[in-house]
């Protein structure tokens, strides 16, 4: 018999987000490797909300490196719609894999 605790599963707490002064690390999804490859560890890049109201990681010629999605993800979109602007610095990169910190600019 396995795991006869009884307890259930229980979601983690989604912590409370403040637009002035929360910041986030995460994962990009969806990332585009042509992008991602003109880029380096400390690269600072724009936080901007996509055409599918995705969260978007853009770089200063207007390519979009991947998205944003994290817990936090719809916090960032309402504080940002509030007029709050994000920016995001590459913290590692792996090839494919890239984690960023997402910050108040």
């Amino acid at each position: 018999m396995s795991g006869s605790g009884g307890g259930g599963y229980m979601p983690p707490q989604r912590v409370f987000f403040d637009c002035q002064t929360s910041f986030i690390t995460s994962s990009v999804s969806s990332i585009n490797i042509t992008v991602l490859d003109k880029h380096r560890i400390a690269n600072v890049l724009n936080i901007e909300i996509g055409s599918s109201n995705a969260l978007v990681l853009e770089d200063g010629d207007g390519e979009i490196l991947g998205a944003i999605l994290h817990l936090n993800t719809s916090d960032i979109i309402e504080c940002i719609k509030g007029g709050a602007e994000y920016e995001a610095e590459i913290l590692d990169i792996k090839s494919p894999a890239c984690r960023v910190l997402i910050r108040r600019r």
